[in-house]
């Protein structure tokens, strides 16, 4: 199968643009006391994340320990980061709650992990933290448009490949056997749900 990486011309100007952004930003927010809670900051947070993300994807990509079940897992999680982040930029009153204001971590027990991760989960917002697709709804990213596939409609996509990761992981290797191609690197298809994140999630960064 061939294999297919992130260009180094993309990510390198990916990175110079969110690295020259993301300084102007911590720029505005110097001297202020509830930065954390401010657009710039969830922008820079969210930033530095997806780029270490492209970048752990990109540096794997082509080495023997890779699998394509495991960056199907990183792709899928990045996507429903970006799909929060939008929803947060349209929504901005609700930063303060994405960052734990409504959580006491004084009474966060290590008894019930479960409990635990339900308040620095969906209990951080007041009214329960959105699903992804109700986040996709609100920000019309539900159902596809006669410009291509919605970003939920990619997240079913890899939702279901990491559901089923291990049966298609032993198709592939069937197809090693018989063939003698193995699958060490990035897809075609896993590079274009990238560059379908990042272009989702740059032109809300750039507002």
């Amino acid at each position: 199968m061939e294999s297919f990486h992130i260009t180094d011309d993309f990510f390198e100007s990916l990175e110079n643009e969110i690295s020259s952004t993301n300084q102007q930003l911590f720029n505005t927010m110097k001297g202020k006391d509830d930065f954390l809670y401010s657009v710039e900051f969830i922008k820079i947070a969210f930033s530095e994340n997806l780029l270490d993300d492209i970048e752990f994807l990109n540096t794997l990509s082509g080495q023997p320990l890779f699998k394509a079940r495991h960056a199907n897992i990183i792709l899928r999680d990045m996507l429903e980061q970006v799909i929060e982040f939008i929803y947060l930029m349209k929504h901005t009153e609700l930063i303060t709650e994405y960052m734990g204001v409504n959580v006491d971590t004084s009474k966060i027990t290590t008894r019930n992990p479960i409990k635990g991760i339900h308040k620095l989960g969906s209990k951080r917002y007041s009214g329960g933290r959105k699903s992804v697709s109700e986040m996709s709804q609100d920000i019309n990213e539900k159902k596809s448009s006669p410009n291509g596939s919605s970003l939920y409609e990619l997240y079913q996509l890899l939702s279901e490949e990491c559901h089923n990761s291990y049966f298609f992981a032993n198709l592939d290797d069937i197809e090693e056997v018989e063939t003698g191609k193995k699958t060490l690197a990035l897809t075609e298809e896993q590079v274009s749900h990238i560059i379908i994140i990042v272009g989702s999630f740059m032109e809300v960064y750039r507002q």
